[in-house]
C-alpha cells in the first residue's frame, strides 16, 4: 500500500517545492489531501428522478397560493379561468360551487338566488346554461335538467313556465329546443355566478 503511494508522495512533494514558501505548507495539505480522497471509492450522484417526493400536504397545511385550477378539468380549464377573470370573483370559491369528481360535472348543493318561483326558474335557467358555456361554449340548458332541477329547488311552475321563460333573457325556451341565452342573458348568467361565487350572504340576497 505504501509502496504504491511512494510515487505520488514524491510527486506531490516536488509540486510543492515550486510553491513559494509561506504557501507550501498549504499546498502540500491541499495536494494529500486530494489525493487521499482519489483512493476512496465515489459515491454515485444522486438520481434526480429517485429523489423520494415530499409527503402531500393536508387541507389545513396547502400553500397559500394554491390556486383552484387544480381541481378543474383540463377540457374546461380555459373557459373557468376567462369567466373567473370576467366576473372578478374569486378562483377557488368559483370551483367550490362546482363538483367536478362527476362526470359530468354539476353544481354542489347551492340556493338557487331569487325572491320568487319566477326569478328563481329564470335563475336555474341561466345557471345551467352558464354549466353549459364551461362544457362546450355554448350558452344552451338541457330542458330536462332545468326542468329536473327546478323541481330539486322547489320553484317548478308547470302553469306559467311559457309564460316566465319568455323573457329578454333567452332566444328560445322550450322542451322542444332547449334553453338558449341571448347577449342580456349571459350578462344576467354572469351576474348570478357572480352571487354564488361572492359567499351566501350575497347568494341569498
Amino acid at each position: 500500500m505504501f509502496e504504491d503511494a511512494k510515487p505520488q508522495i514524491e510527486n506531490i512533494v516536488a509540486l510543492v517545492a515550486l510553491c513559494p514558501d509561506k504557501l507550501q505548507e498549504k499546498c502540500f495539505e491541499l495536494l494529500l489531501t486530494s489525493y487521499l480522497q482519489s483512493l476512496s471509492p465515489s459515491r454515485p450522484a444522486a438520481n434526480p428522478a429517485s429523489v423520494t417526493p415530499a409527503p402531500a400536504l393536508a387541507p389545513h397545511e396547502a400553500p397559500s397560493n394554491a390556486g383552484a385550477s387544480a381541481t378543474i378539468p383540463d377540457a374546461i380549464k380555459t373557459r373557468f379561468n376567462s369567466l373567473v377573470s370576467r366576473t372578478k370573483v374569486n378562483g377557488a370559491k368559483a370551483a367550490d360551487l362546482f363538483d367536478f369528481n362527476v362526470d359530468p360535472f354539476t353544481f354542489h348543493a347551492l340556493s338557487v338566488p331569487g325572491s320568487s318561483t319566477t326569478e328563481k326558474m329564470r335563475n336555474v335557467a341561466l345557471l345551467l346554461a352558464l354549466k353549459g358555456y364551461l362544457i362546450s361554449a355554448s350558452w344552451v340548458a338541457d330542458w330536462k335538467e332545468f326542468r329536473a332541477t327546478c323541481i330539486d329547488h322547489s320553484c317548478w311552475d308547470q302553469g306559467n313556465v311559457a309564460k316566465t321563460m319568455k323573457h329578454k333573457w333567452f332566444k328560445v325556451a322550450s322542451s322542444a329546443t332547449d334553453i338558449s341565452l341571448t347577449g342580456e342573458g349571459i350578462k344576467a348568467a354572469e351576474g348570478c355566478f357572480t352571487k354564488l361565487a361572492s359567499g351566501p350572504d350575497d347568494a341569498s340576497a
